[in-house]
């Protein structure tokens, strides 16, 4: 099988990475936490892993990994600062999470990849700083003329998808983007001729043909994987990731008054609410509420393993989902180990933190899908 050559950059717990060594030699991934990256390292090993803050990185640092020939360059960068949650004004950059984006374009200039693959929220498209990073891939002025003779260029595409349409359980939608660098033009005609097509980049084909697979609701999803019936606080011995968040009394309470596969506060008595939610129309209703074994799950967050921010309650048993669920639904593999802290034993340490990881990944068949198609258009 032939193995070509890729950057993961802004790698995370390593969900991109796990789709990415099927089909390519992973020569370098870059995280900035460093307990992402022990999580990263104890999955794929330490040799390609830069522990450093991408924005402090220039080409100098690079010379080390011999990215000669790079066939892929992976973008997931952090999209809190894009969240419709978070979102104050369409034009707001203040967040300066948000300009991590544009070191997409800096890694692309420097490492020359033959393909981008970039993936965040919908919301990113609401934002200036987006725009930028793609006239700078398409390496164009505001006239239309080529930048700079001596970076490359690519015809960007992008779309939202739904994750459910590539075996992930979830109700969620990303943004997926793909830049194809344009190679053998020979003069500033024969760039406008060929880039002219790609503008305006809202575009409803992303030029490729991911494998789509409709994902399976919830409960047959889960059944495959036999876990343990566990209670709220309790820790499976034989997969310690599979460790559900305590309640306390009061929140064991509400979950038991909580109807299987669906209900929410909407279904208890008033005495079991927050005073806030006694207002009708009041926060997200989601919160407190069970997953539903017959339909997806919502969207997995940093906070998925906590009963009180989200539809995080278990289907039919009186707990939050588990940490390993969480990451089963965000379909890593069964045996993917996470840590917490940085001497945890694997799959130990701060269950906050270990959400955070696995709420922050790129779900891996979703990313294996694109990662795929990409393949398959570099074999031709």
């Amino acid at each position: 099988m032939i193995k070509f050559k890729a950057v993961d950059l802004f790698s995370g717990a390593g969900g991109v990475s796990e789709a990415l060594k099927k089909y390519f030699e992973i020569k370098l991934a870059i995280e900035f936490d460093p307990v992402h990256a022990r999580t990263y390292s104890l999955n794929h090993g330490k040799k390609h892993l830069c522990v450093k803050d991408a924005t402090k990185i220039n080409i100098n640092d690079l010379k080390v990994y011999n990215l000669k020939n790079i066939d892929l360059l992976v973008s997931t960068p952090p999209c809190q600062g894009f969240s419709r949650h978070t979102r104050k004004a369409i034009n707001d950059v203040t967040d300066e999470r948000n300009n991590l984006i544009l070191e997409t374009v800096k890694f692309a200039h420097i490492i020359k990849p033959r393909y981008i693959f970039f993936e965040n929220v919908p919301g990113i498209i609401y934002f200036k700083v987006f725009h930028k990073m793609v006239r700078d891939l398409n390496n164009l002025k505001a006239s239309g003329e080529r930048k700079n003779l001596n970076k490359p260029s690519y015809r960007i595409n992008f779309k939202v998808v739904s994750v459910s349409d590539y075996n992930v359980p979830q109700k969620r939608k990303r943004l997926i983007l793909i830049g194809e660098r344009i190679d053998g033009l020979t003069s500033q005609d024969d760039y406008l001729s060929t880039i002219k097509r790609e503008v305006p980049v809202y575009r409803h084909s992303i030029g490729l043909n991911p494998l789509m697979k409709k994902a399976p609701f919830l409960g047959e999803f889960l059944s495959h994987y036999n876990l343990t019936s566990i209670t709220a606080g309790e820790r499976c011995s034989l997969d310690p990731l599979h460790v559900a968040s305590d309640l306390n009394q009061l929140n064991l309470r509400r979950i038991m008054a909580t109807p299987h596969n669906g209900g929410s506060r909407l279904d208890w008595d008033e005495s079991l609410m927050l005073e806030c939610h006694k207002r009708k129309n009041v926060g997200y209703g989601d919160v407190y509420g069970r997953m539903n074994f017959q339909d997806y799950a919502p969207t997995i967050t940093g906070g998925c393993n906590s009963y009180s921010k989200g539809r995080f309650g278990h289907p039919t048993e009186n707990r939050a989902i588990s940490l390993r669920e969480a990451a089963l639904i965000q379909t890593f593999p069964p045996d993917y180990i996470f840590v917490g802290d940085l001497h945890s034993e694997p799959n130990y340490g701060s269950k906050t933190k270990i959400a955070l990881q696995i709420g922050n990944a790129v779900p891996v068949l979703l990313a294996e899908a694109f990662i795929k198609a990409i393949y398959d258009k570099l074999l031709e």
